[in-house]
This record gives C-alpha cells, sequence and structure tokens, in this order.
C-alpha cells in the first residue's frame, strides 16, 4: 500500500466554529488541510448534508475530530495490511473518527509507504497526524515468523546439540551452537565457570545454559541462542540469590549450580528435590563420597553401570572421589535450582528409589539404606 503524507495548501477563510474560535478549512489545531482534502470535504458535504455550512462542519470532523490528542495508542499492524482493514483498526481503537474518511483521504491524496510493524498513535488524531506516524515507520519492524525451540530440563551441552540438528528451520547446527558457547569469554556472571578445571573435563559451558522455550527464525545466529539462554540462566540465578550461596549453603555460586543439576538428574519427582540436596549437603559436610551414579553415568558416556564403569578414572567418579564433580552434568530446571539453595531439613545421608514411579526413598543409616535398596532390586531399578 502506498500512503503519502498530506500536502500544506493555502489557508481557507476562517470559519465560526461551536466552540467560539476561529479555525481554518482543516485545521488550525494540528496544521493546514489541502486542496484535496477541500475538495474532499465538498463531495462528502454534499452526499451526506443539503445544508453547505452543517456539511462543511461535519465533514472536517470526521478528518480532524474537536478536542486535543488523547492517551496513546500501541498498535501492531501485519504484514499484507489494506487501507480498509488499517482504517477499521484505527477508528475501532479511537485513532480517528471515522474509517471512511480516513479511506476517501488516502484515495484522493495517496499516503505514506506502509511498513509492517509497531506504531504508536495517539487518540482522537486528524487523519493526517495519523498518516505522519505511518510515515515515520515502525517503532519496532514486524519479526519473522518465528518458531519455537524447547530445551528440555536435564539435557547435556552434547544432548541439546543433537536436538539441534535435528530442527528443521535453523541456519546453523549443533556444532555450530558448541563453538558458539565455547567461545565465549565469559557466560554467567552469577556463577561464572572457574579459571581453571582438572583435567578430565569434557565440557567446560556445561550447565551455563537454563532449560526453556526459545524463539528463532531463518536468521537467528548460534551466538544469538546462546547469548538468550546463558542470560535466561543468570536472570533465574538472580531472581533466586546465588549470589548468597556462600551464607545460605556454604558453597559459591558455581558449586551450588553443580548441586542443582546434581539434584535435576537424581530427583524423580518436585517433592524429593529438597531431600536429595540435603543428603548431598549431608555428606560433603562429612567428608563422604556423594557416590551418585549419574555422575558415573556422565564420566562414560552411557546409560548403564557395569563394575568397569563405576571404577573409571574420571573426576566426575563420585564413588571414587570425595566431593562435588568440577562441572555440572546437565542443565537444570528452575525447581532444582530452588532445591539446592534450599534444602530440606533433615538427617539423611542415603536415598534409593523404591517404586516404579520415581519416589525415592531417604535413610541416615546403612542399614535402613541396605533394606530399601533390597526394594529398588526387587523392582527391577537397581542392579
Amino acid at each position: 500500500m502506498q500512503l503519502l503524507p498530506p500536502v500544506g495548501g493555502p489557508p481557507a477563510a476562517p470559519v465560526q466554529g461551536r466552540r467560539g474560535v476561529d479555525f481554518e478549512v482543516v485545521s488550525t489545531r494540528r496544521g493546514p488541510g489541502t486542496w484535496g482534502a477541500l475538495l474532499f470535504l465538498i463531495v462528502l458535504g454534499a452526499v451526506a448534508w443539503t445544508s453547505g455550512s452543517r456539511a462543511y462542519r461535519w465533514v472536517q470532523e470526521q478528518l480532524d475530530p474537536p478536542g486535543e490528542p488523547g492517551a496513546e495508542i500501541v498498535l501492531s499492524l501485519p504484514r499484507g495490511s489494506s487501507t480498509a482493514s488499517i482504517s477499521d483498526l484505527l477508528a475501532a481503537e479511537g485513532v480517528i473518527a471515522s474509517s471512511q474518511a480516513y479511506e476517501w483521504y488516502v484515495r484522493l491524496r495517496g499516503g505514506p509507504a506502509f511498513q509492517a510493524g509497531e506504531y504508536t498513535f495517539q487518540a482522537n488524531s486528524s487523519v493526517w497526524e495519523t498518516m505522519a506516524v505511518l510515515e515515520a515507520g515502525p517503532s519496532r519492524v514486524a519479526q519473522a515468523p518465528q518458531q519455537p525451540l524447547t530445551i528440555p530440563e536435564g539435557r547435556t551441552i552434547a544432548q541439546i546439540a543433537e536436538q539441534l540438528d535435528e530442527t528443521e528451520g535453523l541456519s546453523f547446527g549443533g556444532p555450530e551452537f558448541v563453538e558458539a558457547l565455547r567461545s565465549q569469554p565469559v557466560l554467567s556472571l552469577v556463577a561464572p565457570v572457574p579459571r581453571s578445571l582438572p583435567d578430565g573435563v569434557f565440557e567446560p559451558a556445561e550447565g551455563q545454559v537454563f532449560a526453556d522455550t526459545y524463539f528463532f527464525d531463518a536468521r537467528t545466529s548460534a551466538e544469538q541462542l546462546v547469548a538468550q539462554m546463558t542470560e535466561r540462566l543468570d536472570e533465574v540465578l538472580a531472581e533466586l540469590g546465588y549470589d548468597d550461596a556462600p551464607r545460605r549453603v556454604g558453597l559459591t555460586p558455581y558449586e551450588a549450580l553443580i548441586v542443582a543439576s546434581l539434584v535435576e538428574r537424581e530427583a524423580q519427582t518436585p517433592e524429593d528435590r529438597a531431600k536429595v540436596a540435603r543428603v548431598i549437603y549431608n555428606r560433603l559436610a562429612r567428608g563422604w563420597s556423594l557416590g551418585l551414579d549419574v555422575t558415573v553415568l556422565y564420566a562414560v558416556g552411557g546409560e548403564e553401570l557395569t563394575a568397569e564403569t563405576l571404577a573409571v578414572n574420571s573426576p566426575y567418579n563420585t564413588r571414587v572421589l570425595v566431593g562435588l564433580p568440577p562441572t555440572p552434568i546437565a542443565a537444570p530446571a528452575r525447581s532444582s535450582l530452588e532445591a539446592a539453595l534450599n534444602p530440606a531439613e533433615g538427617p539423611w545421608m542415603f536415598f534409593v528409589v523404591t517404586s516404579l514411579d520415581g519416589e525415592i526413598s531417604f535413610s541416615e543409616t546403612d542399614e535402613e539404606f541396605q533394606r530399601d535398596k533390597a526394594v529398588c532390586i526387587e523392582i527391577g531399578l537397581c542392579n
């Protein structure tokens, strides 16, 4: 649609308005009308009224309503909008007085080139004021159609990269995503990666993205997606108070993030997360190894444990080594992040799954644990 701004013409003779003030053919409030507008007034007035003076005033009010412009009105005009659809929307939202007057004016005078996007108008505006807003262009250009991308909670960087390889419409794949992630000098500002990590670390950026739904189009780059995912993580960490982790749980923010990833992979149900976090903190406090199968599985990149994998030489083997693994082992959900910073109160030192729906039983002594483990073996969830 081609729209042109109103062209000013010489002022017409003043006419006495109903408010006792002089005003020109179009408006002294906002600016002079045009010779085309004058023609429009005559034609429309002749059709609508038999009295010239009354017709003149009525038509003028359709183009330039009495009073000052009102509150701002933000409207989104989609691609492919016609003059008729725009005029109907403007009239329905109270921007202009008459959609018909707007359409006739555009037909007579033309209007500015239309670009889809978001515009800020004012209520009770004249036709030419409205067209001036359109001529200036949108405050935010309409984006290309976007597709959702949902990153499931608990996934590793490698798993996310595989998902991206299978996602249609992306301009990049998994390798480009991983490279963009690794090339960032700083990822999380709230829980930054330590400057030095031990040998055997697979992915230094592990756990530095947030599992959520993001949106992309054909122009989205790997760097842009990385920025969204890491910034979202920091937003959540800041909301939860991770900078206060040393006081609350005696760990650095990064270490608390590691705990959250362990909780994510171990807890099957939401109510168990804070208890799993408490077991981890209790074992750390006593100097015990964590003995978590999920860290061993992360170390070997597998889904099953064997005698060989349980003895693997890796900084992630928490069955052998004391302390936390060197990095997170997955992207934790918000609920796991909350649990890591707000562990439940309890003396538990052990936990094991004791139901097919993922329910965990917690125990304080080895005797209690062996009893629960027998149940896990019986239902086929433990070796």
